[in-house]
């Protein structure tokens, strides 16, 4: 599912104000399901915020299958202020036509207003709803309208509710672009590899790492209310990869997945293929090769948003992307951008400033009203896991002189913009790294001498693994720790190291102790068994992760509270999802000590002051022996 928004001056605000009358919940019609998500969900999460009486934005609503829509709302809440008397209003269309205008008092307050949504509304799989925020401080002075010190907000609690036909919902395709952003995968009874290979790739499609995707047996949801959607998986001995029908259950659509290998058939469901899922059945099987990359990812395959913008002061360009977005061994050298921004009539240009991450690489002037070629460099050490390249284009609006209202010109990030990629540093031992080379597949390991269970497994598996293994990785099942081949990463979830190397943490060496700098104990004994360690290994040339679950409760994750493994090679990880992530290889965090070991390192660990300062006073002597053969030297001249 896709959301777009083109923003005009985003920011956010906070308020307080009197509480508003909220419309009542909407009531689910006989024979019809609700679908019922907040903006959060449609990309939203601070929700949209204006300013200075003027500001627009579109919120795009997925709806691929328009015959399963009965009806919908689209609940707005709103809060808002201003410091002076002035009228404001916000004004909403639904596919381009004007439906509500909602005048704004003067002051501070909160309202909801409740915007209807038609079947007839939908075109290319969206309801595109129109926000357009105005006002005028006086008709009769000129005023700067900064002066008004007001502000829009829409909160990210605002919520559709889209009533739904599940008769409708009969293909995969549909029920992969109407379900829940819950998703429950049910895996009746089966702990193969083809089983384990559904699991961690379910686990990475589904946002396992914000608690999304959850293996438990079914919660009660309110009647005709679509809260989760649920995935039944059966593995088969042979026959076709994967075979997907939707079933109903409880008046609830329910999406049945049989096969020898049914990772196949969720990765068709949530790729760009999904739209070939439109029977009643759908069998897919493995074809074809991976694409390849050159020295250029296009802005465009990374899915962002570089429609023209009118520009009165500043607009942002936002592009997000992944390390997983990029080949493995690639880094990003630099930005290469075709821009083009209009003059004013008074033939003044734009400025376009480019940011990586919050790291300002440089500005140009567009002073030529013409597409224009700009390059940036990128430093080293400037990527993450999740990455943000800004492009703001910025021009000084007219005013003064009771001039009229600033007027906006367009300007637009055109095709043929790119990330310049280039060979990454061969020193990135981060997880972000690793993710990066799970790309282009990654074998997966449930040792069978795993103290725990197959579903006892699950829960420490799927944040890990939706956290490191991107959505196109080829997942490759392996029984054990020898079973793993060639020279493709590996993710081992098992208690013994499954590397060649000691990592930090080993747990086959005695009693361990986890101690912060300041050599304060954080962790030994049963404390630490209860967590979760996860840490990259080596076998060979070869790295992976190593996750060792916990005896303790698993993780229990939320979009609030996910599970990022960003930067480091070691984290600690429990209920709460990431306790303590640090690089071993810089500046570490902790230090790892195993009392019932003796070995020259440990002893220097634990004598390290005493040495210290043993080696200190005997350089101190001997500078005074050196200094005192120096005088007496002297003396015996001055003697003679």
């Amino acid at each position: 599912m896709l959301a777009a928004l083109l923003p005009f001056q985003v920011h956010a605000q906070t308020t307080t104000g009197e509480d508003a009358a909220r419309a009542p919940a909407e009531q689910v019609q006989e024979g019809l399901i609700a679908r019922t998500f907040d903006l959060a969900e449609l990309g939203f999460q601070n929700g949209i915020s204006f300013r200075q009486l003027s500001g627009n934005a579109t919120i795009y609503i997925p709806l691929p299958d328009a015959d399963a829509l009965n009806s919908g709302s689209l609940q707005l809440e709103l809060e808002h202020a201003s410091t002076t008397e002035v009228d404001r209003y916000l004004q909403v269309s639904v596919a381009g036509r004007p439906v509500t205008s909602q005048a704004l008092p003067n002051g501070a307050g909160r309202l909801s207003l409740p915007v209807p949504l038609n079947p007839e509304d939908v075109s290319g799989g969206f309801i595109a709803v129109g926000l357009s925020y105005s006002g005028a401080l006086s008709d009769r002075v000129c005023v700067d309208e900064r002066a008004s010190g007001d502000f829009l907000e829409i909160t990210a609690a605002s919520s559709v509710t889209l009533q739904l036909d599940p008769s409708e919902i009969d293909t995969s395709a549909a029920f992969a672009g109407l379900r829940p952003a819950d998703t429950r995968l049910a895996i009746n009874g089966n702990d193969s590899l083809a089983a384990l290979a559904a699991a961690t790739r379910a686990a990475a499609l589904f946002d396992a790492e914000a608690g999304r995707l959850t293996f438990a047996e079914e919660t009660a949801s309110p009647a005709g209310a679509w809260s989760e959607g649920v995935i039944q998986l059966d593995v088969t001995a042979s026959g076709v990869a994967s075979e997907m029908a939707v079933d109903t259950q409880a008046g609830l659509p329910v999406l049945a997945l049989r096969g020898s290998d049914p990772q196949v058939g969720l990765w068709q469901m949530m790729s760009e293929w999904s739209a070939l899922s439109n029977t009643d059945a759908t069998v897919v099987d493995v074809a074809g090769a991976q694409a390849l990359f050159d020295d250029r990812l296009p802005l465009s395959a990374l899915q962002a948003d570089l429609t023209p913008r009118a520009v009165v002061s500043t607009e942002d360009f936002f592009v997000p992307f992944q390390s997983s977005d990029l080949p493995a061994g690639k880094g990003v050298a630099g930005v290469n951008l075709h821009v083009a921004a209009a003059l004013d009539p008074e033939g003044r240009g734009a400025t376009a400033s480019v940011f990586l991450n919050d790291t300002l690489l440089g500005n140009r002037p567009l002073g030529s009203g013409k597409p224009e070629q700009l390059t940036f460099s990128v430093p080293s050490g400037l990527l993450g896991r999740d990455n943000l390249l800004r492009v703001s284009i910025q021009r000084q609006p007219t005013g003064g002189e009771c001039r009229f209202k600033p007027q906006g010109y367009p300007a637009q990030i055109l095709p043929g913009s790119a990330l310049l990629l280039s060979d990454a540093a061969p020193q990135d031992q981060d997880f972000f790294a690793l993710r990066q080379e799970f790309g282009n597949g990654v074998q997966v390991v449930l040792d069978p001498a795993l103290s725990l269970d197959f579903a006892q497994t699950l829960p420490w598996l799927a944040g890990v693994a939706g956290s490191v293994i991107p959505d196109r990785a080829t997942i490759l099942p392996r029984a054990s720790v020898d079973a793993l081949e060639g020279d493709e990463p590996f993710f081992v979830i098992s208690e013994q190291n499954p590397g060649d190397g000691d990592p930090l943490i080993t747990f086959d060496q005695g009693r361990i102790e986890v101690r912060d700098r300041q050599d304060n104990l954080i962790y030994s004994g049963e404390d630490l068994s209860r967590l979760g360690v996860v840490q990259i290994v080596t076998r060979g040339d070869t790295r992976g992760l190593w996750l060792r679950p916990g005896n303790g409760p698993a993780p229990e994750l939320t979009p609030e509270r996910p599970m990022m493994l960003d930067r480091g090679d070691l984290a600690l990880i429990g209920q709460d999802g990431v306790i303590l992530a640090t690089a071993t290889d810089r500046s570490p965090l902790v230090d790892v000590v195993y009392p019932d070991r003796s070995s020259l390192a440990q002893m220097l660990a634990k004598y390290r002051p005493w040495i210290v300062g043993a080696i200190w006073v005997l350089v101190t002597l001997l500078v005074l022996v050196v200094f005192q053969r120096v005088y007496r030297a002297r003396r015996g001249k001055d003697e003679t």
